[in-house]
């Protein structure tokens, strides 16, 4: 009985509220369209306004950073794209001028192996002392190829050796500048015959010229196809490209002169020669 009295109690005051705020509602309904209806629904919308104003500059503040954001994004994807075309043309531009330069040297290689009368083959240098110490340098190919010790080695520009050691695969070239390297050679213009020998660094001397023979600066050495001592034969044919001389040195006391010959080939960038094969 009690509780039923409490609950008796309650709904006038759930009631009341409600019935207040339909009320409040029907008067609103009716009335919207007099004036101090929208007198207030103008007042409200005007200190809105400043509001709105304001959430929609931060919804297109926001909107823009997005943009922003996602175009940042977008070149730095064409830019990485651009970069890994760049690289990619430049390999291939660089692989390009390689395979250019290979086919003209291998055209040079086989005019020159033209000239020659014996049979040659040509291949490429693979190792070579950097510091000019030894000089010497290896060739990717071997007795496989027919290359034997004593065979000479020329490029298009002249005279670069000869084969002091030969494996299945490589070989190894005494160049003309190592000091115990010797050949017989003559100066073209006079013809005056010498013998031309290495020495440490990148030029070579020949002696033996009789100090009545003309030779000049400038002038152009050959090998002489002649035998040393009592040799038969030259380890090396008539007529390859020495070098050039350089410098002429005279004694008065002396009956020979000395000149100093720069090479015909430049031995530090070789990279491609030919193995004339002189032995039988």
């Amino acid at each position: 009985m009690a509780s039923f009295g409490r609950t008796r109690r309650a709904q006038p005051g759930f009631i009341r509220p409600f019935a207040i705020l339909v009320a409040l509602s029907l008067v609103l309904l009716f009335g919207r369209n007099t004036e101090p209806v929208r007198a207030i629904a103008t007042g409200v919308t005007q200190l809105l306004v400043p509001v709105q104003r304001v959430l929609a500059d931060v919804g297109t503040t926001a909107n823009r950073f997005v943009q922003a954001i996602t175009e940042i994004e977008r070149l730095r994807a064409d830019n990485a794209a651009l970069r890994a075309d760049v690289d990619r043309l430049t390999l291939e531009n660089v692989q390009l001028r390689e395979a250019a330069f290979a086919a003209q040297q291998a055209a040079k290689l086989g005019e020159l192996a033209k000239t020659l009368a014996f049979q040659s083959v040509a291949a490429p240098v693979i190792a070579r002392d950097p510091s000019n110490i030894l000089a010497t340098i290896v060739l990717g190919a071997g007795s496989e190829g027919g290359i034997k010790v004593g065979d000479v080695v020329v490029s298009e520009q002249g005279l670069v050796g000869r084969i002091s050691e030969v494996g299945t695969n490589y070989s190894k070239v005494l160049l003309i500048t190592d000091p115990s390297s010797t050949l017989s050679a003559l100066v073209e213009g006079s013809r005056a015959t010498g013998i031309v020998r290495g020495q440490y660094g990148d030029s070579l001397i020949m002696d033996w010229l009789l100090q009545t023979e003309k030779v000049r600066v400038g002038d152009v050495v050959v090998t002489a196809g002649l035998g040393l001592g009592d040799q038969l034969r030259s380890l090396y044919p008539k007529g390859l490209v020495v070098g050039r001389v350089v410098q002429v040195q005279n004694a008065e006391s002396a009956a020979y002169q000395r000149a100093i010959i720069s090479p015909a080939v430049d031995l530090r960038r070789l990279e491609n020669v030919l193995v004339v094969r002189t032995t039988p």
